[in-house]
Formats: structure tokens, sequence, C-alpha cells
């Protein structure tokens, strides 16, 4: 009898569909933080996503995760920038960059330097952008790299704030050419074009790539970057001698920055609209 019982509970075991086993808690909650970062982020709530990706980073941390601690340190860099921390979105790098034991793969390590050489660039830091996108295009060239079109995209950027106008032209047609199938690191180029144009005095065919960028941004969906395109369109329009058009871009401008509740720049369009 004890043979048969055994024979059918063995039975039963091999015919039964097994449950999948459970994720582990702590890899659980670290998902959860994640994925509570991201939506908030996607909402506009970036002091909430900051929270939970500093939250996320720690689990990781915990938990040496390598590719999550990369990947949570570069996201909360990220929304600390758009927070205005600077100091915050360093130290949020730090994580990757100033680790030597944790085996980071080439691609994290790359992701990090581009976005300290974006984060200084936006603090007019022109000399560390240089040196840490340096980094990332030699780091690119040892791999199978995806991130051709926002290395040029980050050189175009370096030229135009080094003062070089037509190389920053020259440099970010070319990152319009690498980004073919990707909408956002296009929208990136065409408004560096633009804004280059501009600075040569060329406010008339700055219109055509600016209008461009902010066509794929509203595919996308990326406030920040069509708040950035209807600025730049309104100051090129105003240097083109179009008065009319000018007024309409610092309007919706206005009207974008209001809804995204950015202070600074509704003020500054604002002042713009009462001269």
């Amino acid at each position: 009898m004890r043979r048969f019982v055994a024979l059918l509970v063995l039975t039963l075991a091999a015919c039964a569909t097994p449950k999948p086993a459970p994720e582990p808690l702590a890899k659980s909650r670290l998902s959860e933080s994640e994925a509570r970062a991201a939506a908030l982020a996607r909402s506009g709530d970036y002091a909430g996503a900051a929270r939970f990706y500093a939250e996320a980073l720690r689990r990781a941390t915990a938990l040496e995760n390598a590719d999550a601690i990369a990947a949570n340190a570069i996201n909360l860099s990220v929304v600390q920038q758009w927070l205005g921390h600077n100091d915050e979105a360093r130290a949020a790098l730090s994580a990757v960059l100033d680790d030597p034991r944790t085996p980071f793969s080439e691609r994290r390590k790359l992701q990090a330097e581009l976005r300290r050489a974006i984060l200084e660039l936006s603090v007019n830091n022109v000399g560390a952008a240089t040196v840490w996108v340096g980094q990332a295009e030699r780091r690119c060239a040892n791999l199978s790299c995806e991130y051709a079109a926002i290395i040029l995209n980050v050189r175009a950027q370096v030229e135009l704030d080094s003062g070089h106008a037509a190389d920053a032209e020259k440099v970010a047609l070319a990152a319009v050419e690498r980004s073919r199938s990707n909408p956002a690191e296009m929208a990136n180029a065409l408004r560096t074009v633009g804004r280059a144009r501009q600075t040569q005095g060329q406010a008339r065919t700055a219109i055509e790539p600016l209008q461009q960028a902010l066509a794929l941004d509203r595919e996308l969906g990326d406030p920040r970057k069509i708040l950035a395109d209807l600025s730049q369109l309104s100051s090129a329009a105003d240097a083109a001698g179009d008065a009319r058009a000018a007024r309409d871009y610092r309007e919706r401008s206005l009207a974008v920055s209001r809804a995204m509740n950015d202070g600074k720049s509704g003020a500054e369009m604002e002042a713009l609209l009462r001269r």
C-alpha cells in the first residue's frame, strides 16, 4: 500500500504543472522601487522619482547587483539634473564612475560617462564635458557601439558651447545621419543644427531643422524637449525678423512651461512677451 501511495504521489507530481518559484523578496522590492520611480518620472513628479530611484539604488547595492546599481544611479542622476540638483546628479554617477571594484559592464560605464558629459554641458563646464565624452568615445570604439549618435550630439554641443558654430553644425549633421532609427537623438541633432545656424547668423535656415525637431519631440511626447524647441524657434524667428511667429512660439512655450510647472522658464517667457 505504501508503495502504491508513493507511486501515486510521484505520478501526480509528474503530471502537475509546477508553479514558478516566487521572486525573492529583496529582488521584488527592487523591481517595485524601479517601477514606481519610472512611473513618477513619466508623470513629471521628478522629486518623487528621485526618492524611489535612490531607494532602488540602495536595494541594488545591498544585493550587489552591478547592472541594477548602474541603471538606477544613471536614472537618479537624470532626474536630479531635471530638478536642478547638479551636485546630487554628480554624486549619483559616482556609484559607477568612482567604483573600481564592482564589475560594471562596458556598456554601463559608457552610459555613465555620457551622462556625466551631458551634466557638465548643462552647467557650461565645457572642459569637463570634453573629457567625459572623450572617455565614452574611446570606450565606444571597443564595442559594437550603439551610442555613436549620442556621442556625436554631445560633441556637437561641445563645439557650439566652445564658440565653434560651423564645426558644431557639421558634427550635428553627422549625428542626424547616424540617428535615423533613433527619433529622440535625431531631434537633439536637429535642434543643435538650428542653434548652430542661428549662431552663425543664418536664422532663416535655422527654423526648418528646429521645426523638424519640434515635430519629433511632439510625437515622442517629451514636454521638456518641446519647451526647448519652442524657445529656440522663438529666438530664431525673432532673429529672422518674423515678430508674429516669434510671439506665437513664445506664447506656446509659456503654455507648455506653465503646464510643466516650470516657474523659471515661465517667468522668462512672460518677460519676453511683455517686450
